[in-house]
């Protein structure tokens, strides 16, 4: 049977030192201390050479027997004794720091591929605290208390095998104040390595931080050799890195090498808002590496703390990971071993696209449970933490609360006019009313004129299971003096799966290009500020169905049947705040350049079509996350395939006419290059080979934009015409947009400050009209955060097209 030791650990003042590690010595069987310097190791009888240590102290190793009594042991660490005297630094020659750096970056790749594979258990502890809040965010009521906002455990088993596969099973799940939730720690999520020659941290940035020990590292740091320490036999040196330029992609700070191994002892790292991350002021990262087996060192205990300072929100956290019980499989071609003594850690076929795998009952582990793995104590504040929030639990989940808290977040104030919309919500039931903002209601456009849109929807869920959807929508316009209704019925199922299945229908109008290239906000802009009628509007009576599914992993089926009449609607209104006598607005019927070069036009007067549209999405190599409620999938590095068939189908001139046959296939991929940025492609191709009878409504209509206001999409053009290249025929098209993330105009202090970067794009088109039609853009986005602000030309067939400015969203 186990016994415990527990203890505190501090400097020679008596102050606790947080975060302090102890292991047992060539095992990694260990803890660290909690932020009050505690810390509890069960351990079986036996003899033991425990090892204390601090980054910034002296490391401490205590020989100690065990039997069944709980054994109180408590550390007081030293500061490190540094050592300089026999080092030889020459007047204006380099600091030695240097040469041991050279031999860190020469070892590496070695250090990085000395392992083939392993399997540990993770435990890892976040916190997150917030001292301060503003009550509303554009016009959003904050419901957050200050304090604790996030406490959580969790206990998994992670598998690893190099270069990139990972498999990790969550066996324990904790999560304060919700007893049916699972945590959000994930130990794959914090394996960060300094062997790599970049690192990222998706959400904190979207460029990588060069490693102090990177092989291009000598162009972002100097380095400080602070002195040398013996630790177990070890010559270990402390040096100082010290970015070159203030806002280079660099860690400040020190790291710890072993002399000789050249291998890293522990780092203590921080990025701060010079190193331009986002929404943190700062973010530490100490991590302490422990010997394993042969002479291999493998991570033991990681840490990163944070603080926020970001829309009225202060605060700050921390997430601590601890990793034991490892089993490795070396590098056999790096690391001598008997050809006997060599093992496949793995079986074949282990790994798969699962990466997390959240077991049933993870988070049904009762307290004896947690006491007995748990290897950092819990502080005062957080058993506090516990206790109450789960004591209020079943007080929050039960309706008196819940109603209270409506009651807050259901009165009505100016920002929902104007922003997201009014929200009535009844949580016990799990039932939501929600209404557009007035930019949605209040339209103009020159079919129709002033235009009252009124549009709600009623949801009501079940713990996520399932969730159905009714959707109303009125319309009217004052001068078509025209009524339309509409309404949907949708019915989300099986999340899992992620299926839903929609019935729409009713009399309504709609844009001829049916993904709606332009916004009836937009819209109405342009109509009465610069008087330009962009939007093309028909009317159709229809009646939809809409199914989808994952098929298997990675493949998505999307299908729906619409039978639809058509009418053809013209201009009524003609009223604009300016240019009235300048400017006549365009008719409402579109031009297109291939009905004209047949001399034909776009007017079809009533029409009837009965259209079968099915998709397939496929994801290679498409990664997931699965819980017992639901999955996540994640992005894959490989090329994601779109395929689409249309079909038209004829059944007799009085109930459809329409008999027309359409393929559809693009392929889009995303791409990270490290500090030169990020980029994505699109490739999209299409025929029709059957227009026996078809409206232009059902031509394969492209993304275009006349607006100085733009959507940057994977698919838009930003200075095409609405429909004037529209087909019926082949076509081909191609996007390719690059990010730089900081490349370029880090380099600039003033422009730096603002935290715009560089994004740069190319369009393509081609069809039998359009020729080689080929869009160029520069930009910068993240303006202010949110704002994007791009620079487009164009030409067609070398000829110029035009150019222009387009503003849109770019966070």
């Amino acid at each position: 049977m186990a016994a415990e030791l527990f203890g505190t650990v501090t400097d020679q003042s008596g102050v606790p030192l947080p975060f302090a590690t102890l292991y047992v010595l060539n095992t990694t069987k260990g803890t660290t201390t909690n932020i009050e310097g505690r810390y509890s190791l069960d351990l079986p009888p036996g003899q033991y050479e425990l090892v204390y240590q601090y980054v910034g102290y002296k490391k401490q190793q205590i020989p100690l027997k065990v039997d069944h009594r709980r054994i109180l042991l408590n550390v007081v660490l030293e500061p490190e004794v540094l050592q300089l005297e026999e080092v030889v630094v020459k007047a204006g020659g380099p600091d030695p720091a240097y040469a041991v750096i050279r031999e860190a970056m020469a070892k590496r790749k070695y250090h990085q591929e000395e392992v083939n594979a392993y399997k540990c258990k993770v435990y890892v502890k976040g916190m997150q605290t917030l001292d301060e809040k503003p009550d509303q965010v554009l016009g959003v009521n904050i419901a957050l208390d200050t304090g604790i906002v996030y406490l959580s455990e969790s206990v998994s088993e992670l598998s690893i095998a190099r270069p990139d596969k990972i498999k990790e099973v969550m066996i324990s799940s904790k999560v304060s104040g919700s007893n049916s939730a699972f945590s959000y720690n994930q130990g794959s999520q914090m394996l960060i390595s300094f062997y790599d020659n970049l690192m990222t941290f998706p959400g904190l940035s979207e460029r990588g931080f060069v490693s102090p020990i990177a092989q291009n590292a000598l162009l972002f740091y100097d380095y400080k050799l602070e002195g040398t320490m013996m630790e177990g036999g070890l010559l270990v040196n402390k040096i100082r890195v010290i970015p070159k330029r203030k806002n280079d992609p660099a860690f400040e700070g020190f790291i710890y090498i072993i002399e000789d191994a050249w291998r890293i002892y522990s780092v203590d790292l921080k990025l701060t808002k010079a190193h331009q991350i986002e929404f943190l002021d700062e973010v530490n990262v100490y991590q302490v590496y422990a010997p394993v087996q042969d002479g291999i060192w493998m991570l033991f205990s990681q840490r990163f703390t944070y603080y926020l300072n970001v829309f009225g929100f202060r605060g700050n956290g921390n997430f601590v990971g601890i990793h034991s019980e490892y089993e490795i499989e070396p590098n056999y071609e790096l690391v001598e071993t008997k050809k006997a003594d060599q093992i496949q850690l793995f079986p074949n076929g282990y790994f798969d696209n699962e990466i997390l795998k959240i077991e049933n009952k993870a988070n049904k582990r009762d307290a004896k449970y947690w006491e007995e793995v748990r290897p950092i104590p819990l502080t005062k504040v957080e058993k506090i933490d516990y206790w109450w929030k789960d004591s209020l639990q079943h007080m929050m989940e039960a309706k008196p609360y819940k109603d209270s808290i409506d009651k807050v977040s259901n009165k009505f104030n100016f920002q929902n006019l104007f922003i997201g919309g009014y929200v009535y919500q009844q949580s016990y039931k799990e039932r939501y009313f929600r209404f557009q903002p007035i930019y949605d209601i209040l339209q103009y456009n020159t079919v129709e004129g002033a235009v009252v849109n009124l549009k709600a929807s009623y949801v009501q869920e079940k713990e996520r299971i399932w969730k159905y959807q009714v959707t109303p929508t009125l319309r009217y316009g004052f001068s078509s003096e025209d009524f339309y209704y509409k309404a949907q019925f949708s019915y989300q199922f099986n999340p899992i799966k992620r299926t839903r299945a929609y019935v729409e229908g009713g009399q309504f109008v709609s844009q001829y290009n049916a993904s709606d290239p332009i916004s009836p906000l937009i819209n109405s802009f342009e109509t009465l500020v610069n008087r330009r009628n962009y939007m093309k509007l028909y009317e159709k009576s229809f009646a939809k169905l809409h199914y989808s599914s994952e098929v298997v992993n990675g493949v998505t089926w999307k299908s729906t049947l619409e039978y639809a009449h058509r009418t053809e609607l013209q201009n009524t209104a003609d009223y604009s705040f300016f240019y009235q006598d300048d400017r006549l607005f365009a008719p409402n019927a579109p031009s297109n350049d291939e009905l004209n070069k047949e001399g034909k036009n776009t007017s079809f007067g009533h029409s009837r079509a009965l259209v079968f549209t099915t998709n397939f999405y496929i994801k290679f190599g498409q990664k997931y996350i699965s819980r017992p409620d639901m999955k996540f999938n994640l992005d894959s590095k490989y090329p994601t395939i779109f395929v689409q068939y249309r079909k038209a189908i004829p059944v007799t001139n009085s109930y459809s006419d329409a008999n027309f046959d359409e393929v559809v296939m693009r392929v889009y991929q995303g791409a990270n290059y490290g500090l030169f940025g990020s980029g994505n492609y699109t490739v999209w191709a299409g025929t029709f080979f059957n227009t026996d009878k078809m409206d232009f409504m059902d031509y394969r209509h492209f993304t275009g934009n006349q607006s100085i206001f733009a959507k940057f999409g994977q698919d838009h053009y930003q200075l095409l015409d609405y429909y004037q290249y529209s087909t019926n025929g082949a076509w081909l098209g191609v996007h390719v947009d690059h990010h730089f993330n900081g490349f370029i105009l880090n380099k600039f202090p003033l422009i730096r400050k603002t935290k715009a970067q560089v994004v740069a794009s190319v369009n393509y088109l081609h069809t039998s009209v359009s020729g080689h039609y080929i869009e160029y853009g520069v930009g910068l986005e993240h303006l202010f955060k949110v704002l994007r602000l791009d620079f487009y030309g164009a030409m067609q067939d070398g000829s110029s097209y035009g150019y222009g400015l387009r503003a849109g969203l770019g966070f």
